[in-house]
């Protein structure tokens, strides 16, 4: 007897590709792909190109996402050429999305980013102003490729309500009380030593310098950087903080989180706070 369920499970989504495969002989992921990007943006969601001449040096796609009776826009994928990664591509982009968001008639912009990634977290919460206070353990599953590989794809759910002109706040990381208290190992890397949950209104959470050289240089070392930050992530968003800003001191990297954070524009409470 055939079962017809939703597929929910990021285990049960790679197993789409050889039935689509076997389906309509396609051959390689690439087609697939392509005719998926092409009926999203004719149905509603959005594909950008980046070119210099001719040639596309990066993209970005979104589409529309609902929680309740909050329709969105859901940016999946932003990527540029690896040799092109600092020339400020990726911000156009995303002022281009902004843009076609607020033009046709979206108040979010909503994706997810790896938390240990400081680049990502300075790039998102600084430069564009988003806020995250929603975590999704392991939202991809297991991953291969070189980015992701033996590690979970924990992920941050990212906040840019593009009405709100908010500017992430400078801060001292040194000066506010430490959720994880970390050393340094003779390697050069960090690694957490202790956490606590002071009872005030305004928390750092310091993350590694460099994750990817971490999961090069010890794997085991990066799966322990994982589980006790989602440890501390998830806590702290239960308890009514919010992530705001980041910072980069003295070659280490510091979230800032504020509990009970309003500003107008942005409902009290985060639509993914419920998980689906």
């Amino acid at each position: 007897m055939i079962e017809i369920r939703e597929v929910r499970s990021p285990e049960g989504m790679k197993e789409i590709f050889p039935v689509a495969r076997s389906a309509w002989g396609m051959e390689e992921p690439e087609s697939f792909i392509a005719d998926m990007l092409n009926a999203l943006r004719y149905h509603g969601g959005l594909v950008l190109g980046a070119y210099d001449g001719g040639e596309m040096v990066g993209f970005q796609y979104s589409f529309i996402g609902r929680r309740g009776e909050l329709f969105y826009l859901y940016s999946h994928m932003t990527g540029v050429l690896e040799e092109r990664k600092h020339e400020g591509i990726g911000y156009e982009l995303k002022t281009a999305q902004k843009k076609w968001a607020i033009d046709n008639g979206f108040a979010l912009v909503a994706w997810t980013f790896d938390p240990l990634m400081g680049l990502n977290a300075n790039f998102n919460l600084r430069k564009l102003g988003v806020i995250g206070r929603a975590y999704r353990p392991n939202f991809y599953g297991v991953m291969r490729d070189r980015l992701n590989r033996g590690v979970e794809t924990d992920r941050l759910l990212a906040e840019w309500w593009v009405g709100v002109d908010r500017k992430a706040e400078d801060f001292d990381p040194f000066s506010l009380p430490v959720v994880n208290t970390t050393e340094q190992m003779k390697h050069g890397a960090r690694r957490i030593t202790g956490i606590t949950f002071p009872d005030e209104e305004m928390l750092v959470v310091e993350i590694p310098y460099s994750f990817s050289e971490i999961k090069s240089l010890d794997i085991g070392l990066a799966v322990d950087w994982r589980r006790k930050t989602r440890e501390v992530f998830t806590t702290l968003f239960a308890r009514g903080f919010t992530a705001v800003s980041s910072a980069s001191v003295r070659d280490r990297r510091f979230y800032l989180l504020r509990r009970n954070f309003t500003v107008t524009g942005i409902p009290p409470s985060s639509p993914f706070a419920s998980d689906h």
